[in-house]
């Protein structure tokens, strides 16, 4: 496999500006056609150039558009020069949104490395076995109530099962207190990538304003909540760890240390699971074959009636199929990062404050390690290993995720409980359109009907919107 880096083509002017105005519009297909027509990395530099960088700082700094594990390589590799963006919105100087966007992606060096060493015993990978059992039984307790024959909208259900394992297991069990940190934080960074919310307009109807004040009500409730876990350590608590750790100086953490980092976590642990568990869902719907031979490794390695979802993470079968899910419509497609310095990307000067944008959508595609890599096909994955770089839906290099196999066993488990006790089937003439607000999403409700799983499947409904854009599906 050919890992050189690309020289990157370079587009100023009024040609900078098209293609930016393109990305902001519909980043996946304007990407996917800007490497079609320029490479692999492209620098959209001097969008106006008739402007001094000096005057408008923000059109004098380069936008690079880049996919392909070589500048997943280069850049994931240099944390302390291309620092990661937050998932949670700044905000004005001294606002409750400003304190919360400098949360774990944003810090580097000892600061990274002592926030990542905390979290290390909640995520870790013996302790995430160990609760499989419990995380077993809350997926068959919370679909066991899904009702059967009726149409739900399976994105909010699957919200609330996701958000269920990262409350429970994560932070400290379910109150009424961490529901309403759930529910605020995934609220606002759902809006915060939403083009209206980024005019900096400070007023109760606008997006922005409305970010501003629900993350001043976040702040309280989440201060509230903090309050009561001090002096009460848990190493199964990522809430209570942080509330009664020291900051990277080695002082007691404060307010603003508890409220830069918790946010930001919260909605990070619950998000890209319930991303990839939605469409992962609905691509077996899409692939009914698929779907029936992931149902017999389920009732052969599980059992049937009462299935063990315990052992869910040992199935083969299930593993390629969430993986290959993952592969074609990744949770995250987009990761962001900025020059902390003036610096290089493959070999080419890039000013301090420079954006790249690293595409996860088309590296997944790298035709060498993918091939036909818009058709979701997961028996490629019992004859392929992909490096992080070549697959990075968690990230790469030493800030990669650290709740990966937390997320990804919380995943199986769910899928597998959805797979043995229903079948779905999505109603004539459904229209399915993405958004990415920062994970991948339905932008509108996405209605399915509930069948027993003992029903069958049956043939896959033929869809429009601009999810076919995405994958190529059989019909």
């Amino acid at each position: 496999m050919d890992r050189a880096l690309v020289k990157p083509a370079r587009l100023t002017g009024f040609a900078a500006l098209r293609w930016a105005w393109r990305f902001a519009l519909d980043p996946l297909s304007s990407t996917r056609r800007a490497f079609e027509a320029f490479g692999p990395c492209v620098v959209l530099a001097e969008g106006l150039p008739f402007v001094r960088p000096s005057r408008v700082a923000t059109l004098g700094v380069p936008l690079v558009l880049t996919a392909g594990a070589p500048f997943y390589s280069e850049l994931m590799s240099r944390p302390d020069t291309w620092r990661g963006v937050n998932v949670l919105p700044g905000g004005p100087r001294r606002s409750a949104a400003r304190r919360m966007s400098s949360g774990l992606m944003r810090l580097t060096g000892e600061q990274h490395a002592h926030y990542r060493k905390l979290l290390a015993s909640p995520l870790r990978r013996t302790r995430v076995e160990a609760l499989v059992k419990d995380m077993a039984r809350l997926a068959q307790t919370q679909t066991t109530s899904w009702p059967i024959g009726q149409t739900i909208d399976l994105w909010e259900h699957i919200r609330r099962l996701m958000q269920g394992f990262a409350v429970e297991f994560l932070f400290g069990g379910s109150s009424e207190q961490s529901r309403t940190v759930t529910e605020l934080g995934c609220w606002i960074m759902e809006r915060k990538w939403d083009w209206r919310a980024m005019v900096p307009i400070n007023l109760p109807i606008t997006p922005y304003g409305q970010i501003v004040r629900t993350a001043a009500l976040l702040e309280r409730h989440l201060l509230a909540w903090t309050a009561a876990k001090r002096g009460h350590p848990d190493e199964g608590d990522i809430a209570a760890t942080i509330a009664n750790s020291r900051d990277g100086a080695g002082n007691p953490v404060d307010d603003a240390g508890i409220v830069a980092q918790l946010p930001s976590l919260f909605g990070l642990s619950s998000e890209g699971g319930q991303s990839v568990v939605t469409w992962t869902l609905f691509l077996l719907m899409q692939h009914p074959a698929v779907a029936e031979r992931l149902r017999d490794e389920l009732r052969d390695k599980l059992g049937r009636g009462a299935p063990s979802l315990d052992r869910a993470g040992e199935l083969p079968y299930l593993d390629a199929v969430v993986k290959e899910a993952m592969r074609v419509l990744p949770p995250v497609p987009f990761q962001f990062r900025v020059a902390q310095q003036d610096t290089t990307i493959a070999g080419e000067n890039a000013p301090k404050g420079t954006r790249v944008v690293l595409n996860t959508f088309l590296t997944n595609r790298m035709p060498d390690l993918y091939p036909e890599g818009d058709v979701f096909r997961p028996e490629r994955w019992f004859t392929i290993a992909p490096t992080a770089f070549e697959f990075p839906v968690f990230g790469a290099g030493p800030h990669i995720c650290p709740g990966y196999w937390f997320d990804l066993t919380a995943v199986k488990i769910a899928v597998a409980a959805i797979m043995t006790r229903y079948t779905m089937n999505l109603p004539p003439s459904t229209r399915i359109d993405h958004s990415i607000q920062p994970t991948l999403r339905p932008r509108a409700r996405l209605g399915v009907m509930l069948r027993r799983a003992d029903e069958g499947m049956t043939p896959a409904t033929p869809i429009t919107g601009s999810i076919r854009d995405l994958v190529k599906l059989p019909q």
